[in-house]
């Protein structure tokens, strides 16, 4: 088989909802594309049509994700976005000097209200001028 599959969402639990909803909207700026709370789904759009969904199943389920790799545009957008969440948000890991100059995911890590963990980062070599 040589078809080329593309990940188009992942769907975690939670028993959060509304929570998760605000952390992602209003604290990491997502777009929510559906948000019902009667049927207990909340559907987030990320760029190239990806989907990060959850439903309200339950419990939320961390420790079977490692994280949820979220690729920023540049450096310095990782830069802005680690400041702005810095006095809000606990920084599990800032991985930004590790890789300030070799390959790697230059950002940082945190956890959304459900304990998953979300690294938000730009991948390449960080250039320092």
């Amino acid at each position: 088989m040589s078809t080329m599959l593309r990940c188009q969402h992942i769907c975690l639990t939670t028993d959060r909802l509304a929570e998760t909803r605000n952390f992602y909207v209003k604290t990491l700026g997502l777009v929510a594309a559906t948000y019902d709370e009667a049927f207990g789904l909340l559907a987030l759009l990320l760029a190239d049509g990806f989907v990060l969904r959850f439903e309200a199943k339950g419990p939320a389920e961390p420790s079977s994700i490692r994280f949820i790799g979220l690729e920023l545009d540049s450096f310095e957008e990782v830069d802005r976005l680690f400041d702005e969440l810095s006095g809000r948000v606990p920084i599990v890991q800032d991985l930004r000097s590790r890789y300030t100059s070799r390959q790697g995911p230059y950002g940082f890590i945190i956890e959304d209200p459900n304990g998953y963990r979300l690294k938000l980062f730009k991948y390449g070599p960080r250039v320092q001028q």
